[in-house]
């Protein structure tokens, strides 16, 4: 909770100061952030199932203090000891998250990790609010060093949290016995998941950039546009994180995920009208209730489809194909921002989430034939 209020805080406040120095600065600082996410996903996040959990969060604490008091010392979001300074926190970003389910992997039984991650998302959210909230004020009020400056002692304070938690548990040290991580082929059966995984934010990552486009228009802020925006945002996918348990545990983790990519890819297709700041307002916040929907039930689904000894790495690939489709949409949206209309470009990423929903059907139908044609194989 305490890293992710610091957190939220430094990304909305980086985003403005890389908007008002224009469009094309924005779009390098979504890849610079994005494309260090695939790397630190597929190469370092399998580390995580070999030593200890919590000390591998510590670590990625301790890079992350280094590389926010770079930024302070540049001449601002758009320069480039910033972008570099960027790069390094996206790449051992996704570090931190394996880490996390690691650790919950290791104590926490298969049936067990739907619940762990839809509390993880209602924190992400609940801290999405204060952070967002924080983020913009300080903005406003003190630039992005106070931004900076919020963000790192977050951080701080997170380490001293995170020390505690690895003394109460020395006593325990079977929970983090370090164990061989096996490689990529073993997950060949979730390869259909990851696809749909990526397709979906191939289609949704918009809504990363949406909020403070709309609320920037001609390098000018429009603080009250971008507050009303993220608030509402913040409050829908809390409620998709707060319901995703009671669907999951109905109707199952494969048509939950294959359900919540068709709504938002209708969700995408109407966001395409752009037709004032209410229907603005209604189609991201309900992209995001029902992105939260999809994220928990399909992160649950695979992570519990593996060993505890395989999380780190599975949760690795889940977060590379998730902002491989993220930073993909934010180079189309960069490229194609000048030359088509938004409406088709949304329309473009409402068509990606479709066959992303049509990927999970397709794993829903083949689970449902496998069920069925068990008790002839017998």
């Amino acid at each position: 909770m305490i890293i992710q209020i610091g957190g939220w805080a430094f990304r909305i406040g980086i985003l403005i100061g890389l908007l008002q120095s224009g469009m094309s600065a924005a779009g390098l600082g979504i890849a610079v952030t994005f494309a260090p996410i695939m790397l630190g996903s597929l190469f370092l996040s399998p580390l995580v199932d070999r030593g200890d959990p919590i000390s591998a969060m510590m670590i990625v604490n301790a890079v992350r203090i280094c590389a926010l008091l770079a930024i302070f010392g540049s001449d601002g979001a758009d320069s480039f000891l910033s972008y570099a300074a960027m790069a390094v926190l996206s790449l051992v970003q996704p570090v931190y998250l394996s880490a996390e389910i690691a650790f919950f992997r290791r104590i926490t039984s298969e049936d067990g990790m739907i619940s762990v991650l839809r509390n993880i998302a209602n924190i992400d959210w609940l801290t999405y609010l204060l952070g967002m909230f924080a983020g913009a004020m300080l903005s406003d009020q003190l630039h992005l060093p106070g931004v900076l400056a919020f963000n790192v002692s977050a951080i701080m304070l997170s380490l001293v949290v995170l020390l505690g938690i690895k003394q109460q548990f020395r006593r325990t040290p079977a929970v983090l016995e370090a164990r061989p991580s096996g490689t990529v082929l073993d997950l060949a059966p979730l390869y259909p998941a990851f696809l749909a995984v990526f397709l979906l934010n191939l289609g949704a990552g918009i809504i990363n950039v949406y909020p403070a486009i709309h609320a920037t228009a001609d390098g000018v802020l429009d603080k009250s546009v971008l507050l009303t925006i993220v608030m509402a945002n913040g409050v829908l996918a809390l409620l998709g994180a707060l319901a995703v348990k009671p669907i999951y545990d109905l109707l199952g983790a494969l048509p939950t995920i294959a359900g919540a990519a068709m709504l938002l890819a209708a969700c995408l297709a109407m966001m395409s009208l752009d037709a004032g700041l209410t229907l603005v307002i209604v189609s991201s916040s309900a992209m995001l209730g029902f992105g939260q929907i999809f994220a928990a039930a399909a992160h649950a689904h695979m992570v519990s489809s593996v060993a505890p000894d395989r999380a780190g790495r599975l949760s690795g690939l889940f977060q590379c194909c998730t902002y491989s489709g993220v930073a993909g949409n934010g180079i189309a949206l960069s490229l194609l921002g000048d030359r088509l209309a938004f409406g088709t470009i949304v329309l473009l990423c409402a068509a990606s989430a479709f066959v992303a929903f049509a990927v999970a059907t397709f794993a829903v139908v083949r689970s449902m034939d496998s069920q069925t044609s068990r008790p002839a194989d017998r």
